[in-house]
């Protein structure tokens, strides 16, 4: 560790605070030491909180935190009720619990600093056990050194143990700020585990919101989702969210402590530092005296309440394997598809702005694609009147929209599905392939097939994307009812074969076990659509092939049983049977 008097004389005289070390003369460092405790708690699991600063802890965490407060004066020696109103605010707002070990992130600057020192001030009235990360990106060379050592200083000063957590490489320049802010979190989140911590404490204020509701508001966002950061989101706290700035600064001050300033926080490349600098100052300067937070604070309560009414809507997303409540089909009316699908039927009897916000939210969570709204609107309205239209909503036709890139959604019937589709170049009229974000879940490198081992000299081979679970069934093990809905059972299969696993392709017949026309093939199209496949997924039904046969439709109809050249039954097997299960396909033209 660094000592004070050292650490003054290594740091550069410009990088601290402008009157941050006014009062340092008289700081009182009278700290008491840290408690040993052999506490070790899991990371806790804690509901979404939706409202900005509503939610409310229950009656006897309320209690608990208000007897944990009554210790805290009301305003303290230096004249400073902070560490009250921070106590309270971090009770009512769930931002962290009296008995939690939280590990708080601390860069060095004004924020940070004021959080560390109001958490150790509140310590043993709350029965907190204080840690500290800091990170060093390493981008500022020197000053990034500088702030480490500030940071360790303060830790050993004010007895909070210290984690210091630096990148492997440097991050490319190119999106740096969401890399870094990506690293930080799950440094923390793996940090919290290994330490049995509750919570990570960040030093976001009053202003850091506002300029947050700014920033999404000149980006376009949706009205539901203006509300900004919340006090509590899983592991991550935010008990300074109410305080503005200028009252940690006059906190820090009152207490002589110093902090370091980050020069990137002023520069103009950054948007949010020119709405900081820039649009705020002209903000107040229009609005009357203290009325511009209040008006921003009542559009994020109001867009809090209305995210909350639309989270409230049942969704009409369905996961693969799961089938509508609008449908009466139980066996093939069920998406296999690895990001799912949305249900029109229930989708078009919502309102307008639930239809918008559950469309936009299945496609920035299976895409990754943020449409902005007036593309949103017309998708919605395209989308709604192909699923109101006259005509039999069932048999409705294929149809798309490009997204953006390689993203198309895509309609058929009653469903409407996100799919990867390469764009087609007007003068070479090859496929154009975006490019692909590194550990894109849905890349597949070659686009080969996957072939599996079954066991029992029998292969399968299944497109990329998709998955399977095989097992075999004896004679011993037939009393087992276990699944025995799930998936589809092959017997009486050459004693060594290569099964193939494929959608349907124009000319396909087969020959069914259980039909009228047994002993004949039959399209398979014909069948289909006999035996209420809906259209929509008549094309993304699996098919279980041997050869150039048909076998089984997945997930239920077998083929008639093949015969040896002699006649006998084939069944090398001793009647075992092969079950095969589809958990989930991909349907990208991307391969």
């Amino acid at each position: 560790m660094v000592p004070t008097s050292t650490l003054a004389a290594s740091s550069s005289a410009n990088a601290l605070a402008p009157g941050a070390s006014r009062l340092a003369a008289d700081r009182v460092a009278a700290t008491t030491p840290l408690r040993s405790r052999a506490r070790q708690r899991s990371v806790r699991e804690f509901r979404p909180i939706r409202a900005v600063m509503a939610t409310v802890v229950d009656e006897h965490d309320l209690h608990v935190w208000r007897r944990a407060s009554s210790s805290l004066t009301s305003c303290d020696a230096n004249g400073s009720d902070l560490p009250g109103r921070f106590a309270e605010a971090a009770g009512s707002t769930d931002a962290f619990r009296p008995g939690d070990r939280v590990l708080a992130c601390v860069s060095g600057g004004s924020d940070s600093v004021a959080l560390l020192t109001l958490l150790v001030e509140i310590r043993h009235a709350w029965d907190l056990d204080v840690r500290a990360v800091h990170f060093n990106h390493g981008v500022r060379v020197d000053e990034s050194a500088e702030d480490a050592v500030f940071v360790e200083a303060l830790c050993a000063r004010l007895d909070v143990e210290l984690h210091v957590r630096a990148p492997e490489k440097p991050f490319a320049l190119s999106n740096f700020q969401a890399k870094a802010r990506q690293w930080r979190r799950d440094e923390t989140v793996v940090l919290l585990e290994s330490l049995g911590a509750n919570v990570a404490l960040q030093g976001h204020h009053a202003d850091d919101q506002t300029e947050t509701v700014l920033l999404k508001l000149i980006r376009g966002c949706h009205l539901s989702n203006i509300a900004g950061m919340r006090p509590r989101e899983g592991v991550f706290g935010r008990p300074l969210l109410s305080f503005p700035k200028r009252d940690l600064v006059e906190f820090l001050e009152s207490r002589a402590e110093t902090w370091r300033e980050d020069p990137s926080n002023t520069s103009p490349k950054y948007l949010r530092n020119r709405v900081r600098a820039e649009l705020i100052p002209l903000l107040r300067e229009l609005v009357d005296e203290g009325g511009f937070e209040s008006r921003v604070e009542a559009l994020t309560v109001q867009s809090a309440h209305l995210r909350e009414l639309l989270d409230d809507v049942p969704s009409t997303h369905l996961a693969h394997g799961e089938a509508p409540t609008t449908s009466s089909s139980t066996v093939f009316d069920r998406s296999y598809l690895a990001r799912g699908e949305i249900d029109l039927d229930a989708w078009s009897d919502l309102s307008t702005l639930v239809r918008q916000d559950q469309l936009h939210a299945y496609v920035s969570n299976s895409a990754g694609v943020d449409m902005e709204y007036h593309v949103l609107r017309k998708l919605c309205a395209r989308l709604f009147a192909r699923a109101s239209a006259d005509a039999n909503a069932a048999d409705a036709p294929e149809w798309e929209w490009r997204i953006r890139g390689d993203w198309v959604l895509r309609s058929v019937g009653t469903r409407a599905w996100v799919v990867r589709t390469p764009r087609l170049d007007l003068k070479t009229k090859q496929a154009v392939v975006g490019n692909r974000d590194e550990g894109d879940a849905d890349s597949r490198g070659t686009g080969k097939e996957v072939v599996i081992d079954a066991g029992r000299g029998v292969s399968i081979a299944h497109p990329p994307g998709w998955s399977i679970r095989t097992s075999w069934e004896t004679s011993s093990s037939k009393g087992d009812t276990t699944g025995d809905n799930e998936g589809v059972r092959l017997s009486n299969l050459p004693d060594v074969c290569a099964l193939r696993l494929r959608f349907r392709q124009p000319g396909d017949a087969f020959q069914p076990e259980q039909s009228p026309s047994r002993g004949r093939r039959v399209k398979l199209k014909d069948w289909m659509r006999a035996n209420g496949v809906p259209l929509h997924a008549r094309d993304r039904t699996p098919l279980v092939c041997l050869g150039g046969e048909i076998v089984a439709v997945y997930p239920c109809a077998s083929a008639e049983t093949q015969s040896s050249e002699d006649g006998s039954v084939m069944d090398g097997r001793r009647g075992a049977r092969l079950n095969l299960v589809v958990d989930c396909v991909s349907v990208d033209d991307v391969q």
